[in-house]
């Protein structure tokens, strides 16, 4: 009996290093062009001269954090999304946060729907899914001030890969699958 717990515990401990080691995590974008056909179906663009990232506005949206927790959230998903935005969109053109005034420019603008940051805690030590994090956004893409393009991205983090989640919050790594999510359909449509 004491022998069958023991191996019972020991299955579970090494089922929940390997999905630990793995990491488990999703991203989800749901697009649609400015006249609301599902995704934008048609909708070329001309490859742009620069791409800006308007500022992200943290004051919108749902999130699950209160006093300076919130504060320090808000912080980082700012400013991880920003820069993950530059990093991933300067495969497409040059990019930077701001906005510009060339005819050949486009302007992406992302609003935060809902951010839960989940447990670090819980990632290491459970896995499995429990104490994810997740970032949902919507996201606007002008051309000549009209938008073109408007989307959907829904993110979360999992167990996420070994020690990674203790020192970096999971919201971390959805901001760069936001990013990448967006980098990717705009890839699709130039």
């Amino acid at each position: 009996m004491k022998n069958t717990v023991i191996l019972g515990l020991l299955a579970v401990l090494l089922t929940g290093v390997t999905l630990q080691t793995t990491g488990c995590a999703s991203g989800q974008l749901t697009a649609t062009s400015s006249a609301g056909n599902s995704a934008n179906a048609g909708v070329r663009l001309t490859r742009p001269s620069h791409i800006y990232v308007a500022p992200i506005d943290v004051s919108q949206g749902t999130w699950k954090a209160e006093g300076n927790d919130l504060v320090r959230l808000q912080a980082k998903v700012k400013n991880d999304l920003e820069g993950d935005l530059v990093k991933e969109l300067a495969e497409i053109a040059p990019t930077s946060i701001g906005s510009g005034n060339d005819s050949s420019d486009r302007q992406i603008v992302v609003t935060i729907i809902h951010v839960d940051p989940g447990s670090a805690t819980m990632r290491e030590l459970v896995g499995l899914g429990a104490g994810q994090s997740k970032i949902n956004v919507s996201f606007d893409l002008y051309e000549h001030g009209n938008r073109t393009i408007s989307g959907q991205v829904n993110a979360d983090t999992g167990a996420e890969m070994g020690l990674h989640s203790v020192i970096i919050e999971g919201n971390g790594m959805d901001a760069e699958r936001v990013a990448r999510e967006i980098r990717n359909y705009l890839v699709q449509r130039l």
